[in-house]
């Protein structure tokens, strides 16, 4: 391949990930053609992207963007998904495509708020709440002490009528 080929390329892939903060380094060998289309499909369908790289290229693309990732994430059949959201989102794609189709790719590595992830580290991001499961339990954890409240309240006030009906009964039954 011509230098000047590795350029355009390496600059191609560079846009494709400048910025990246949040992805998921994955093996991506051994899959027939249906099989990839239909792994590309279902990554679409989550909001992940895929991207099959070249691993002298993506090494020095991920060196040029600060990250110091480990040589081993580029090595053999190597690719890149990204998502819309959150390295967690994206891992889980993965993995549900993964026991679905009962394939044993790994993950290399990861990307995680800008900090590398060993490939053990970025394997359990599968297991981690995403960012909405995050935010959707604080909301719980603030919400249900004052669910609690108004539901109290709401039985302290229902109960007034009756109170006040008892004493007015037991007023008539003395004034009787």
């Amino acid at each position: 391949m011509s230098k000047r080929l590795k350029q355009l390329i390496a600059a191609d892939l560079k846009s494709r990930l400048d910025g990246l903060e949040e992805a998921v380094v994955i093996e991506c060998g051994g899959l027939a053609v249906a099989e990839t289309e239909d792994f590309r499909t279902s990554l679409r369908e989550s909001g992940v992207s895929m991207n099959v790289v070249k691993n002298t290229l993506a090494r020095r693309v991920f060196g040029d963007m600060g990250y110091d990732v480990p040589k081993t994430w580029f090595e053999g059949p190597t690719a890149v998904l990204s998502g819309e959201e959150d390295a967690v989102t994206t891992s889980k794609a993965f993995d549900d495509w993964r026991k679905k189709n009962k394939k044993k790719l790994r993950i290399k590595g990861g990307l995680l708020a800008g900090e590398v992830l060993e490939g053990a580290e970025a394997e359990n991001l599968a297991d981690m709440p995403s960012p909405a499961e995050i935010k959707g339990m604080v909301v719980n954890v603030v919400a249900a002490p004052l669910i609690d409240f108004v539901s109290v309240t709401n039985n302290v006030l229902a109960a007034v009528p009756n109170v006040l009906q008892a004493i007015a009964d037991k007023k008539k039954e003395e004034g009787e």
